[in-house]
């Protein structure tokens, strides 16, 4: 085998009040990452449908910093050309750098056979993430690589719990970042009341999950102290337009990842409702790129062809 072309899902992460450590895995959109062995040593990148200027210098990409971590660790000689195929667009909190980080690092896993277990991959897979945001979070890629809902339990060392959901209706309102990271401007000094109160919906959450619950899932998920007053600011009316669908019928609504996506869970009638009317809201916006109607999935990264 010396060649993989892998499925990278979009993912959403800093799900609800999980700053950094709840993800979850979407079945659409996603970009395709193909891997392949190649003579020199070193790792080759290549972006296709690239209309966002992705880096295509190794350190620079969050696929290929990631390879070189995994190359630098196992000391492989061997190098490869990762072909990286847009399909969605990158800077909107839909996990696109995490999905080539994940695709590509499951990839190598599986071309020169070193055996990783899960953890594993995703530590070196947050370490590409270091290109993209400036941090090696792991909610993303470990939403990627295992799909379904992940809890990071811990970061030293990686320890991530995979938790299956039902098929929920998603809608996803995809929008670009007027800004690279909005990381940065983000503060955990949210005083005691507001600590305990994001404390208790993150045990809501686990719960919602475990009972099959969507409608105590998407009101837990629908309140956030830590990031969402930072990048809800940044979208122009967010929460107008949250409050608006949750009017709707919406279980729950909250920004995507890093922003500027929004992504709300809905009933299946509702379906259709609020991907018209999440629409038609941000379509004002100058860096709203469209509108994906989908579903959660549990189902991480896929071998599309191998040869």
């Amino acid at each position: 085998m010396s060649l993989l072309r892998i499925k990278g899902p979009a993912t959403s992460a800093n799900v609800g009040p999980g700053y950094d450590i709840f993800a979850l895995a979407l079945a659409n959109p996603y970009d395709e990452i193909e891997i392949s062995l190649i003579e020199k040593s070193g790792v080759e990148i290549e972006v296709v449908n690239d209309v966002q200027n992705i880096p295509t210098t190794p350190k620079d990409n969050t696929a290929g910093l990631a390879v070189l971590e995994v190359m630098k660790a196992f000391g492989l000689a061997q190098g490869v050309h990762i072909r990286i195929i847009k399909n969605m667009c990158s800077g909107g909190g839909m996990g696109t750098t995490g999905a080539s980080a994940a695709a590509a690092v499951f990839g190598v896993n599986r071309l020169f056979n070193l055996n990783m277990d899960y953890n594993q991959m995703i530590e070196f897979a947050r370490r590409g993430e270091v290109a993209s945001g400036g941090s090696p979070h792991a909610d993303n890629v470990a939403a990627a690589i295992l799909g379904g809902f992940i809890l990071v339990k811990n970061y030293d060392p990686i320890d991530v719990l995979k938790l299956d959901l039902p098929e929920i209706p998603v809608v996803l309102a995809a929008i670009r970042k007027s800004q690279r990271t909005t990381r940065g401007f983000i503060t955990y000094e949210i005083g005691q009341e507001k600590l305990k109160a994001q404390m208790a919906r993150c045990s809501r959450v686990i719960h919602a999950i475990h009972t099959h619950d969507m409608e105590e899932f998407g009101r837990a998920i629908s309140k956030d102290f830590i990031h969402e007053p930072v990048r809800g600011a940044a979208i122009p009316g967010y929460w107008e337009i949250k409050q608006k669908v949750i009017e709707m019928g919406a279980w729950g609504c909250t920004i995507s990842g890093g922003g500027s996506s929004v992504i709300a869970f809905c009933p299946p009638e509702k379906h259709d409702e609020i991907e018209n009317y999440m629409a038609a809201a941000f379509s004002d916006n100058p860096n709203f790129t469209r509108v994906y109607k989908t579903f959660t999935s549990n189902t991480g990264v896929q071998i599309l062809e191998n040869k």
